[in-house]
């Protein structure tokens, strides 16, 4: 079975998929990518059992290079993420790939909006056309339902992670006399990530306890300033996924308070090494792993009395936080990459009438 993936930028978790992936007998998998942005430099290195195609800026417009470069993988199935890019989506008329399954990837958020409700007379043809959709989970289910898409073509595992790798990082803070007493933030410093409502948040729950704990943040962007001069806040900058698992190791709770977040890759990373979260109602990775007061919080978007809150009361469940984070730990086994690949299998099979 031949599996062409055509993505946008690299990253940790689409090594560890990947990966996974091509370890399957009898399964040979490429892969075509854009370089990595400035504001995430993801190191290639990931790519252990996959050796990417990296796109030049001058390919990854070039619609004849890319239908070149996918027919020469010859390939049964064709992955292609979202419909915004045209040399991925013209893969479709390509003569070359006739006898292909194409699998389209989306990650649109739920919003309520206009501009949504009208995107079946933009892209409907499109949707008829794919084989089969893959979504991260039931908001991006119901979008595409919403959207006239039938349930038989949809998969909902669209997103996965290294997790025995973050369950073996958060580990030891379970061995610990203390959990750590530090909130986490992992993110692109950019206002879809809502750092300014983080920064206000943080700021109000300092004045609202007499001992309050440290913030790490992690990340790159423009809005790194807005965290300078913060008492509390230690900013790390940008780590390679596989720096990750000390900070998770080292902290007790992690924070994603963003405004538009349609899944939220970190969530399920943070829950897999152990960590309870509080998490924005825009974060599709909260509909699945984030409960009130049993694995976290979920608080309005840019509600900054409501985070305050979710922050102290955090802080005062402190004897708690082990067994929220034990609950949310066996949640986020379901989004392994071993589940992920299981998960791939069964619908190329599937699409190719071929024994699951």
């Amino acid at each position: 079975m031949n599996i062409t993936y055509c993505w946008t930028e690299p990253s940790g978790y689409l090594a560890a998929c990947l990966n996974e992936l091509a370890r399957r007998p009898g399964v040979n998998v490429s892969l075509l990518h854009w370089s990595p942005p400035s504001i995430a430099p993801f190191d290639l290195g990931l790519f252990r059992d996959v050796t990417p195609r990296v796109l030049s800026e001058g390919e990854r417009h070039n619609t004849s290079a890319v239908r070149d470069i996918v027919a020469g993988t010859r390939p049964d199935v064709v992955v292609f993420a979202g419909w915004a890019h045209r040399p991925y989506v013209s893969l479709l008329d390509e003569p070359r790939l006739r006898g292909a399954k194409f699998v389209m990837t989306a990650d649109t958020a739920l919003r309520f909006t206009w501009r949504q409700r009208l995107a079946p007379l933009r892209i409907g043809g499109l949707l008829k056309r794919v084989d089969a959709l893959n979504v991260p989970g039931d908001r991006g289910y119901q979008v595409m339902r919403s959207w006239g898409v039938p349930g038989r073509k949809i998969t909902r595992l669209l997103y996965a992670i290294d997790y025995e790798g973050f369950r073996a990082a958060g580990e030891p803070r379970f061995n610990d006399a203390v959990w750590p007493k530090r909130f986490l933030f992992v993110g692109r410093y950019v206002p879809a990530k809502a750092i300014d409502t983080l920064v206000e948040t943080y700021r109000a729950y300092r004045q609202r306890v007499t001992d309050p704990w440290p913030l790490t943040t992690c990340g790159a962007g423009p809005l790194e300033s807005l965290f300078e001069g913060i008492d509390g806040v230690d900013n790390r900058g940008f780590l390679q996924p596989a720096d990750l698992g000390r900070v998770f190791r080292e902290a007790g709770v992690f924070v994603l308070p963003s405004r538009v977040e349609p899944w939220g890759q970190v969530i399920v990373e943070a829950a897999a090494s152990g960590l309870p979260v509080i998490c924005s109602q825009d974060c599709g990775a909260g509909v699945e792993l984030v409960r009130d007061y049993h694995t976290g919080f979920i608080i309005p978007t840019d509600d900054v009395e409501a985070g305050c809150r979710a922050l102290t009361r955090m802080h005062h469940a402190h004897a708690e936080l082990a067994t929220m984070g034990r609950e949310i730990r066996h949640a986020a086994a379901a989004y392994s990459a071993h589940r992920w690949a299981d998960n791939q299998l069964g619908l190329f099979a599937r699409l190719l009438d071929r024994p699951d």
